[in-house]
């Protein structure tokens, strides 16, 4: 029983921190200090859980893209940064339109360059993921979503 009520407080602390982050109130802000803080699972979780909602979220596809990056799940980040191109090329909106060309060529140098990608470095690379106080690589996409109104209810 004790298990059971220690479960369900897990659930609940989960559910207060996702919560306002999935309000869509300065989701941007929100989940910068999450990242900063060091709080890059509950980021990513706020990924998976939009990305349960609807799997061409483009926002929850960036997160996931951004935390994959940074803990070089190279086996999943090439499969994200494909569904990225393939969704983000059918958006135009006004803000996302203007930097997503940006972010297309930086995925592409990123998918030429992940098959060389010294195994030697992996672990190392990996450690560096959960440096703190060190910004989102894809911040600005995150805003440009946010701008445009595209994260959804």
């Amino acid at each position: 029983m004790k298990r059971k009520a220690t479960r369900y407080l897990c659930l609940l602390a989960a559910a207060l921190v996702a919560f306002p982050v999935l309000a869509q109130t300065n989701f941007y802000n929100q989940v910068s200090q999450m990242w900063l803080a060091g709080q890059k699972a509950q980021v990513y979780s706020i990924a998976t859980n939009r990305l349960a909602a609807n799997t061409n979220d483009i926002a929850g596809l960036v997160l996931k893209m951004e935390y994959e990056l940074a803990f070089v799940d190279l086996g999943n980040l090439t499969n994200t940064m494909q569904k990225v191109v393939s969704i983000g090329s059918s958006i135009n909106t006004t803000n996302f339109a203007q930097i997503f060309p940006q972010l297309q060529g930086e995925i592409t140098v990123l998918q030429a360059a992940i098959p060389n990608y010294p195994t030697n470095e992996l672990v190392q690379d990996v450690q560096k993921g959960s440096i703190t106080n060190k910004p989102m690589t894809y911040g600005t996409v995150i805003q440009a979503i946010e701008a445009d109104g595209l994260l959804g209810d």
